[in-house]
């Protein structure tokens, strides 16, 4: 039987030449072969169990919102790469990525990534991918076993790495009013990408011929202690750049998160014994 601890299990995420060894918290696998019985009239029971489907999986895992690498001369994660990447994509094929973790391994499409930045906090991540498979590729391989490829032990440039709320203005999301003049104090901001992609299947083939990325919605829940009571009925989309930076990085770039044509569809209020009042607004965008 295979044992392996949790220090031999990193998540890896590799595209093209690119490679990455994220600072993960948790990793969940699963792989899937759907059936269904089939009936007959004249017969008490099942004719037996048939697929139904494709083979398929998934992968989803948290992990530290880390800036230690660059991509595209721009600092950040392998994740948020990705997810910029394929959402201001003009290109509907979509490429997967090969993601790895104690040895299991799959080739994967971006579903969905998430992160938070909150006051004196170090940000955390999340992500998940579906994995098709492809032409004799299975979705998922691979057995359980310990992995070499441990990440990095740098403890410095880790720790300048990593995105704090200390360091994390997020400037670009505060409400301001007009009368009274005023300007919201931001205490936290919580981001979410999800995506959407459409494999395509022929006959005498099990696993797609291709995938297709089809649309992608954002969104972005921010505290703040301003109510906007002067939302429009037609709010203008704005386009803004979130700069999340790390411990010792002040003064240096951080890791950007492009938002456009984003349309505020809320706001509210919460009042509670010992502490000030906050509000709330949600921004989302299309793509």
């Amino acid at each position: 039987m295979a044992t392996v601890f949790y220090d031999k299990a990193a998540v890896n995420v590799s595209f093209g030449d690119i490679n990455e060894t994220l600072l993960a918290s948790n990793c969940s696998i699963n792989f899937s072969s759907p059936s269904q019985p089939m009936y007959a009239i004249g017969k008490k029971g099942p004719l037996g169990q048939f697929p139904a489907g494709a083979r398929a999986g998934d992968m989803s895992f948290g992990f530290i919102t880390s800036i230690t690498g660059t991509y595209n001369a721009q600092k950040g994660n392998i994740i948020n790469f990705l997810a910029s990447g394929i959402k201001n994509s003009s290109n509907s094929e979509a490429s997967g990525v090969q993601l790895t973790c104690a040895g299991v391994t799959g080739y994967g499409f971006l579903n969905s990534y998430s992160l938070n930045v909150a006051s004196n906090s170090v940000s955390t991540s999340s992500a998940s991918f579906t994995f098709f498979g492809s032409g004799a590729q299975l979705p998922v391989s691979g057995f359980l076993y310990g992995e070499t490829n441990e990440t990095p032990t740098q403890t410095g440039l880790l720790a300048t790495g990593v995105v704090h709320g200390r360091y994390t203005s997020l400037n670009p999301l505060r409400t301001t009013i007009a009368s009274p003049t005023e300007t919201a104090n931001v205490f936290g901001a919580d981001y979410s990408l999800s995506m959407a992609h459409n494999p395509v299947y022929q006959i005498g083939q099990e696993f797609p011929l291709t995938t297709f990325y089809t649309t992608a919605q954002e969104s972005i829940n921010v505290t703040e202690d301003v109510f906007d009571n002067n939302l429009a009925f037609d709010e203008t989309p704005k386009d803004m750049t979130l700069e999340l930076k790390g411990l010792g990085n002040v003064g240096h770039g951080g890791m950007l998160i492009g938002v456009s044509g984003a349309t505020q569809q809320g706001t509210s209020m919460t009042a509670g014994l010992d502490d000030i009042i906050r509000t709330q607004k949600t921004l989302t965008a299309a793509y």
